[in-house]
């Protein structure tokens, strides 16, 4: 049985993370090849931008959609920092 190739993407810093979250406009949707040039901008690969969106998802900083009737992948930061706070608990 053969795996499909899938390219290793280069370890990307937690700064680099952060500052490639907060280059995405704050609550404005943002189509991908978009948000794939900003991260290109600050000079990470642009094969890091799969990282960057698994990890702002994870931590709640940024939303995504899909419109499928026009193949766009749309991305969206909801959070002011690169890290929500955890809920208060009781």
């Amino acid at each position: 049985m053969t795996t499909p190739y899938m390219p290793v993407s280069a370890p990307v810093s937690r700064a680099e993370i952060d500052a490639a979250l907060m280059s995405f406009p704050y609550e404005q949707w943002v189509v991908m090849p978009t948000a794939a040039a900003q991260v290109r901008r600050l000079g990470l690969p642009r094969e890091s931008l799969t990282t960057v969106i698994r990890t702002g998802r994870r931590r709640g900083v940024l939303l995504t959609k899909k419109e499928p009737d026009l193949r766009h992948c749309y991305v969206m930061r909801v959070a002011d920092n690169p890290y929500r706070r955890a809920p208060a608990t009781v």
